[in-house]
């Protein structure tokens, strides 16, 4: 893990301030703050020193994995198909959907997302918490037989849903190649109007 520098302190105090408390971060006014230095004190020392206890607390209490932008949990999943169309579900409970974002790549399909901690309101003390916050990443094979324009995605009761149609040949049969129920193969679709034309 990288440890903090003065150049991310600056960019990354307001993160850490919100998924730490689940509160905004207060707005900073450098020119006019409103808890100045005593005279004497050295900006840089005291800068130096606050990071370097940061570091220490980040780094034995486990907080840093749950700050990181790298994947920090992983969300469970279930992937199955139907005739027409395969399906994937992962679970992101106390999540929205523009909190996740979906990414086809060849015949892979990436799902990622942050999960932040929100604080009920201001009052709230939490004793405990059990739930995984921060990034997360899955990936999924997909089959050659998707068609990739038709993805569509949905959150409902938690449960994130991205559906892919699939093309018409796979439609028509199973995972063995046989034609799926109510399905014809070619061969016997011809034979069938074969008959029905010698009928009439």
């Amino acid at each position: 893990m990288a440890l903090y520098s003065y150049d991310q302190v600056l960019t990354d105090v307001r993160d850490v301030y919100e998924q730490l408390t689940g509160l905004p971060a207060p707005k900073v006014d450098v020119k006019n703050p409103r808890f100045p230095l005593p005279k004497g004190v050295d900006p840089a020392t005291l800068v130096q020193r606050e990071i370097n206890y940061l570091n220490f607390l980040f780094i034995s209490s486990g907080i840093s994995l749950r700050l990181s932008k790298a994947p920090a949990w992983t969300p469970s999943a279930e992937v199955y198909e139907t005739p027409q169309e395969y399906i994937v579900q992962v679970e992101l409970a106390g999540m929205a959907e523009e909190d996740v974002s979906v990414q086809q790549l060849n015949n892979l399909l990436i799902v990622r997302g942050n999960r932040r901690f929100r604080r009920v309101n201001e009052e709230a003390q939490y004793h405990s918490s059990e739930r995984a916050y921060g990034a997360f990443e899955r990936l999924f094979p997909l089959p050659n037989y998707v068609q990739p324009d038709t993805l569509e995605t949905k959150l409902s009761d938690g449960i994130f849903e991205i559906k892919l149609r699939k093309s018409e040949a796979a439609a028509t049969t199973d995972q063995t190649g046989k034609p799926a129920p109510g399905k014809a193969s070619a061969k016997e679709a011809g034979v069938q109007k074969s008959h029905e034309e010698k009928k009439k």
